[in-house]
């Protein structure tokens, strides 16, 4: 046991450095006890003088009164030094007074022991009794120094050892037996207690170290960064405040301890914001359900200037689940909160207009489809006519300066509604209305703001919109299906004349759905080589020599049967599957020319969208080289609407070089003009059946003014839908140079051309219409 002792006091060994600290503090824990601890000492001393000692024997009561007198009085004025704190207090003449008063009192109880233990038989039972009380309390009583506490065991167990050896009674073998394993078990006592007290004195210094240690980092936290420390109990008061949380909130010290975390906030006008609400709103939920939280952002008032914090925090909960408050970290986050919502505001602008964006514009009509009560919101798209002509003619920045000038005038008329940039010449609006109150009249005063003309830079520019819009609840309840349904309404109104409101119905949902379909069919179609060419001979007016076949598309539907163009070209252009629907069409066409008589041509149709496309000059080339058919056999037919691009009127010089001809479809029905013909390289004419069908003075009149001037531009004639004879012999009058049409013949499939280049065959070798004769 004494082993284990030793082996405890060595690992509490302590270093050099703190082993004065810890004698100071060996010392006043004994000084501290001292005077209590003599008083009862000195008691069962005195009771001993003065009932033990004969009365006769003056002289040893006054001896012992005086020595327990002079330890008092040291005891005494040793632990009013230690209270008052004295400055020239020694404590190593602390411990040589506490060891004076340890020997004198031992060496006193001995003497007295020794002077009245041969007495009577009834004083040795007292004396023997008082001896072990007055042992095991001093033990006791001087625990803290080891020294002190041995010494004054030992004085009196040897004391007492050499008066019991000195005596002949017969029971003394027996109690000096018993004083040796009263010795030792005090010594045990002693060492133990001595050395509980060091390792308990090593866990408070080491507790008291890390408390330091987290105080300067807590402080160096505080006071180096924007943070800062909160603590409150379970009522809600602060238990923890510091001059940084003090500085951020705008209070003193005193005035945040004399309130609860809520009155702080209160103070703080924390719910004078729509955010701030939501903030306590979270608060309290977290509160009440006692869980932690992080980075909840609030906002509150400090000195009138609004600020935003950051809080986080968890609960004090003790082991038996008692509430004990909440300890977190607060940190003031105003410049990048005000940066972050700049960022956000950004996002949801647009740049150019100052307008929400899209993504602006889906929020809101989120919020105001979830705001909704009795009434309706609808979404509307509001689409400029003919807009990118103004980039194409005047530039880009005329181009802006319009779209801010249109910006301006619909957010004169927008009152309630919201007014967003979607992107392009696109804009979007959201209003709330009663149900029952007239939709277009709502969005068609839009329209009639745009009506008076605009100047820009200079420019006087005529502006024309077409609106498309769709309802909630009617239409749909979620926010990007009613945005699609009110594209689809204005597709739909563009479609049927422009410059008009639109609204969403359910049969515009259904075509569509048929144009999807009809999307993923053309492209099944494509792959599985479902189309075919028929061929409509084009044939000399004059000689009724065939010249050339154009190529009309056909689809072979594996349901619905044969197709003619005008049932999947327009979706095919819309999805942009005319591309590579255009380029089986020329790839078909080409092979097909490349095996036909000599000298007869083949045209083929082009959509605008192929002409756009950046790959439509390389798609030819590669045709024509693949398929060896000569440039020259070769005649591509476009629309004069489809030639607004830069790049695609230099595609088509490029293939005007190579020998390859150009065909203009339609002219006389359109946007035509002589710029145009100037402008683009044409060859042939193509002058619409529509004026050749009626055969009435004035149309004819037109045929013919159509014929001189191609002839003054140096450009072939070509009369298209000629059905009769009379219709035949007329274009011939007008001297139209070539002619196509049912008379003529009806688009041939692959099989009933080669019947139709047996028929037509001269002995010439020459193929000769048989019906074309000039009267």
């Amino acid at each position: 046991m004494l082993s284990s002792v030793r082996q405890t006091s060595r690992r509490a060994a302590l270093p050099e450095s703190e082993r004065s600290d810890f004698f100071r503090r060996q010392v006043d824990e004994a000084v501290t006890v001292a005077p209590l601890a003599n008083f009862a000492i000195m008691a069962g001393i005195s009771s001993v003088l003065v009932f033990v000692i004969p009365p006769e024997q003056h002289l040893i009561r006054w001896v012992g009164a005086v020595a327990i007198l002079l330890v008092f009085l040291n005891s005494t004025y040793t632990w009013v030094s230690l209270r008052q704190k004295r400055a020239q207090r020694s404590v190593r003449r602390d411990y040589i007074g506490l060891m004076f008063e340890v020997v004198v009192l031992g060496v006193l109880d001995v003497v007295l022991f020794a002077l009245l233990f041969s007495e009577t038989a009834t004083d040795d039972v007292i004396l023997i009794a008082t001896m072990a009380g007055l042992m095991g309390a001093g033990t006791i009583n001087f625990y803290t120094l080891r020294s002190a506490s041995l010494t004054w065991i030992y004085i009196h167990g040897v004391g007492l050892f050499i008066i019991f050896l000195s005596h002949t009674k017969p029971y003394l073998s027996v109690l000096m037996l018993q004083l040796v394993i009263y010795t030792f078990a005090l010594t045990i006592g002693a060492l133990y207690l001595s050395a509980s007290f060091k390792r308990r004195w090593l866990a408070e210094m080491q507790a008291e170290s890390e408390r330091q240690t987290v105080a300067l980092l807590l402080d160096g936290f505080e006071g180096g960064s924007r943070d800062w420390l909160w603590e409150v109990d379970a009522a809600g008061r602060f238990t923890h405040t510091s001059p940084r949380f003090a500085e951020v909130t705008g209070l003193a010290v005193g005035e945040l301890q004399d309130r609860t975390f809520d009155q702080m906030l209160d103070q703080l006008a924390i719910t004078s914001s729509a955010e701030g609400r939501k903030a306590v709103d979270l608060l309290v939920d977290k509160f009440e359900r006692q869980v932690p939280f992080g980075d909840l952002v609030v906002s509150v008032r400090v000195d009138g200037v609004c600020r935003w914090w950051s809080l986080s925090a968890k609960p004090r909960i003790r082991e038996d689940g008692e509430m004990l408050g909440w300890r977190g970290v607060g940190s003031d986050i105003t410049e990048w909160y005000v940066r972050e919502q700049d960022i956000l505001r950004q996002a949801e602008t647009d740049a150019l207009t100052g307008l929400p964006n899209r993504r602006a514009f889906g929020q809101a009509l989120e919020q105001a489809i979830a705001d909704r009560d009795e009434g309706q919101v609808h979404v509307a798209i509001l689409d400029l006519d003919n807009f990118k002509s103004v980039n194409d003619t005047l530039g880009h920045p005329v181009g802006d300066g319009l779209l801010l000038a249109v910006t301006e005038r619909l957010c004169a008329v927008a009152d309630s509604d919201v007014c967003a940039r979607m992107g392009g010449d696109e804009f979007g609006f959201i209003a709330r209305m009663p149900a029952g109150q007239s939709e277009r009249g709502a969005f068609e005063r839009y329209l009639d703001v745009l009506r008076d003309p605009f100047f820009v830079d200079g420019n006087r520019i005529e502006v024309r919109a077409t609106i498309g819009f769709a309802t909630n609840p009617n239409d749909s309840a979620d926010v990007d299906e009613l945005v699609m349904l009110a594209d689809l309404a204005l597709y739909e109104a563009k479609s049927t004349g422009r410059n008009r409101v639109g609204r969403f119905s359910p049969a515009l949902r259904a075509r569509a759905s048929e144009r999807a379909t009809a999307q993923q069919e053309l492209a099944r179609g494509i792959a599985a080589d479902q189309f075919e060419l028929h061929y409509q001979p084009q044939v000399d007016a004059a000689t009724g020599q065939v010249v050339a076949f154009e190529a009309l598309i056909r689809w072979n539907h594996p349901v619905r049967g044969q197709l003619g163009p005008r049932q999947f070209i327009g979706v095919a252009e819309e999805t942009g599957m005319i591309i590579p629907l255009g380029a089986r069409a020329l790839a078909l066409a080409c092979t097909a020319a490349a095996n036909w008589p000599d000298g007869i041509a083949v045209t083929v149709n082009v959509s605008s969208v192929q002409l756009v496309s950046t790959g439509f000059l390389a798609t030819v080339v590669d045709v024509l080289r693949t398929t060896g058919l000569e440039p020259h056999l070769l005649q591509v037919e476009i629309t004069e609407t489809g030639v607004v691009d830069d790049r695609a009127v230099t595609d088509l010089h490029r293939l005007r070089e190579l020998g390859v001809t150009v065909a203009l479809d339609d002219f006389g029905t359109g946007y035509s003009s002589f710029a145009t013909l100037q402008r683009l390289p044409i060859d042939v004419l193509k002058i619409d059946r529509v004026f050749i069908v009626d055969c009435a003075d004035q149309p004819m009149a037109v045929v013919q003014s159509v014929v001189e001037l191609a002839g003054t531009l140096g450009m072939k004639s070509l009369a298209e839908g000629v059905e009769t004879a009379v219709q035949l012999r007329r274009v011939q009058a007008a001297r139209c140079q070539l002619v196509q049409g049912f008379y003529i013949s009806k688009p041939l499939d692959a099989a009933n051309l080669e019947e139709y280049f047996a028929a037509t065959k001269t002995e010439s070798g020459s193929h000769i219409h048989p019906f074309v004769r000039f009267p």
